[in-house]
């Protein structure tokens, strides 16, 4: 997109892209959290995804990446990242990235300071 100070920026233009970018489609499939992660997926054979996943596929290659990560680094809307995201989930390109363990919380002395702060709010 050409930058708004530019001659050949059309400000009318603004909300076609991201419409033309979905195919028309304003829900994403699945439910996606701005927290959720993503990694790439074992597709062998990758279909004309389009400029715009293929970034995202990209941006996903060398580490989990969350959806308003993604949304961010593309200056993307991220209902707009989401929907290119189930597209990419669809065809197997990227994977939710499973959540790391965490181990349990052992300091409680702590914890009851913050609960006795939070009171005294």
């Amino acid at each position: 997109m050409a930058p708004r100070h530019s001659a050949w920026h059309d400000s009318t233009l603004d909300d076609v892209r991201p419409y033309t970018i979905t195919g028309g489609r304003t829900r994403p499939k699945y439910e996606l959290q701005l927290t959720s992660l993503l990694s790439t997926g074992t597709a062998s054979g990758l279909a004309d995804i389009g400029p715009d996943a293929e970034a995202l596929r990209l941006l996903c290659a060398g580490a989990p990446r969350s959806v308003a990560e993604l949304a961010g680094m593309r200056s993307q809307l991220v209902q707009v990242t989401k929907i290119l995201i189930c597209d990419l989930l669809d065809l197997g390109v990227l994977v939710m990235a499973a959540p790391t363990s965490v181990a349990p919380y052992e300091d409680t002395h702590l914890l009851e300071a913050v609960v006795a702060g939070l009171r005294r709010l």
